[in-house]
C-alpha cells in the first residue's frame, strides 16, 4: 500500500532538486576588450598624410590587472575582481592596440606597429607605456594613470617622459559602461601622445 506514496515522494524530491539547480545556475560570463574597432572604423577612409613610423610598446601593467577577471577599485590599493566580467584577451596587447589605432588616426599614418615589430619595420619614434593604475568603480568613475616615454631609436634625441592621469564618468551602471569609459580614457591618452610625437619627431 505504501509503494504508490513512496513513488510520488521520490518524484517530488527529484523535482525539487531540478528546480534548485535552475535557481542556482551560474550567471553568464561576459567578455570585454579595451580595443573597440567600431571607434576606429573611420581610419579606412582617412588618407595617410605623414611619413612618421611609430612603434607602441611594450605596455607594462600591474600584476593585478593581468587577471582574466576585470579588476575595479584600486584607490586605496585594494581591487575587486569580477567573476562574471572578464577580459577577452591579453590586456597589455589590447591596450597597445587601442593606443596604436588612436595614433594612426591623429598622426595620419598607417605606419604604426606593436612591439615586437617586424624586422623590416623601422620606427622613427618609439612609445613606451607603463600603466600605473586602472580602476574606479562601475557606475561611478573610470580612472587611468599612465607614465609613458618617447624614445628616438637612433639615439639622437633624449627620451621624453610624461605622465597622464585620466578619468571618465560611465554613462550608466555596470561593467559595459565602465569599459567604454576606459576606452575613452585610452583615446584621450592616445591624443596626448600624438601631440607630443609630432613635436618630438620634428628635425
Amino acid at each position: 500500500m505504501n509503494k504508490p506514496v513512496t513513488h510520488w515522494v521520490w518524484i517530488g524530491f527529484l523535482t525539487m532538486i531540478l528546480l534548485a539547480g535552475c535557481a542556482f545556475s551560474s550567471p553568464q560570463i561576459t567578455y570585454y576588450s579595451l580595443y573597440a574597432p567600431s571607434q576606429t572604423a573611420a581610419l579606412a577612409t582617412i588618407p595617410a598624410t605623414s611619413s612618421l613610423a611609430v612603434s607602441v610598446g611594450p605596455v607594462v601593467i600591474p600584476d593585478i590587472l593581468k587577471q582574466t577577471q576585470i579588476a575595479s577599485g584600486g584607490a586605496d590599493g585594494r581591487y575587486r575582481l569580477s567573476e562574471y566580467h572578464r577580459w577577452s584577451g591579453e590586456l597589455d596587447r589590447d591596450f597597445a592596440r587601442a593606443v596604436a589605432e588612436q595614433l594612426a588616426r591623429d598622426l595620419g599614418t598607417e605606419q604604426v606597429a606593436l612591439f615586437p615589430w617586424d624586422q623590416h619595420f623601422t620606427p622613427t619614434c618609439r612609445v613606451l607605456i607603463d600603466v600605473l593604475s586602472m580602476g574606479g568603480a562601475p557606475g561611478e568613475e573610470a580612472t587611468l594613470a599612465v607614465r609613458w616615454s618617447l624614445v628616438d631609436p637612433q639615439g639622437q634625441k633624449p627620451a621624453q617622459i610624461r605622465r597622464s592621469d585620466l578619468r571618465e564618468t560611465p554613462s550608466a551602471a555596470g561593467y559595459t559602461a565602465w569599459v567604454a569609459a576606459q576606452q575613452r580614457n585610452i583615446a584621450k591618452l592616445g591624443q596626448e601622445i600624438a601631440g607630443e610625437v609630432q613635436r618630438f619627431a620634428k628635425p
